[in-house]
């Protein structure tokens, strides 16, 4: 059986070439499974951009004091009112202890309390035994976190902060940014495993879907028939998918406008051409050569 020259060219140029040349695609086959593993970690981070983007956007957006009108007047309320908390250990800590609700101008203050706010159009300052709410409730707009991010605050920081409203607006605005971003990470990393599991599984399927496809003499020829083993489907379909998901990547990034479903759905359908294309030249070429 007569085997295909040696692929001379670099490794990454071959790489690059596959997301549009079927003979590069071919030549992927013969990379060593590291190389192979090094491009699906990072194509797979690449589609996981939008995902990640969109999440930094809201909340960058949910993080800005004027989505808030009059949070300053309840942060004042609440310097003012004759009780005193603190956060230890990620539990809110009130004296007296019973839960407490206040009320000024058009928000509603609840410290101990645990009430959902979802679908009301209140607007809300809570500290619930563990965790900060702050809702905008005609908009939609909210942040929540744990209390673990804000360990050691308490009631007489913001009646230090009340002192100066320079002070108290800064102190508002790192609440905000605190609440909004605190679940950045843990939420990037299960979005990045998500969407390795998925990528995963789509190539493992289309690398096994371009093994059934052979290439070489048809039978009865002089040759024997060449034919991917699974494995061998999967290295290229790992490479020829990275440029898709590059592509993708690159877009949800820089384009907001682009939602990340929508874009998912796109890197799903030009990864999915690409691979029946190759099927498709690998088929002919076993029926005609």
């Amino acid at each position: 059986m007569k085997h295909r020259p040696a692929n001379r060219k670099p490794i990454l140029w071959t790489a690059a070439r596959a997301w549009w040349s079927d003979a590069a695609a071919q030549d992927c086959a013969a990379f060593h499974w590291l190389f192979i593993f090094l491009l699906f970690l990072a194509s797979s981070i690449a589609i996981s951009l939008p995902f990640g983007a969109n999440r930094w956007r809201e909340a960058a957006a949910s993080s800005q004091a004027t989505q808030y009108p009059g949070l300053g007047y309840a942060f004042e309320t609440l310097a003012n009112a004759p009780l005193s908390f603190t956060v230890k250990d990620g539990v809110l800590q009130l004296d007296p202890a019973d839960p407490q609700t206040l009320t000024t101008k058009d928000w509603i203050i609840e410290l101990g309390m645990d009430k959902n706010h979802a679908g009301d159009t209140q607007k809300v300052l809570q500290f619930s035994p563990t965790a900060l709410l702050i809702r905008n409730g005609i908009t939609g707009t909210q942040v929540s976190s744990s209390l673990k991010p804000f360990e050691g605050f308490s009631s007489n920081t913001i009646k230090k902060a009340a002192e100066n409203r320079r002070t108290l607006s800064d102190l508002i605005e790192g609440i905000l940014y605190t609440a909004a971003f605190s679940s950045i990470p843990s939420v990037l990393l299960t979005l990045g495993l998500l969407m390795l599991v998925q990528n995963l599984a789509f190539v493992v399927i289309l690398g096994i879907m371009l093994s059934f496809a052979v290439y070489g003499k048809a039978p009865g020829t002089a040759e024997a028939q060449e034919k991917l083993k699974p494995l061998q489907g999967i290295k290229m379909a790992a490479a020829i998918m990275a440029g898709p998901a590059f592509l993708i990547g690159l877009v949800g990034l820089f384009i907001p406008a682009f939602k990340a479903p929508f874009l998912w759905l796109a890197y799903s359908l030009l990864a999915g051409i690409r691979v029946i294309m190759l099927y498709t030249s690998r088929y002919r070429s076993a029926r005609t050569t």
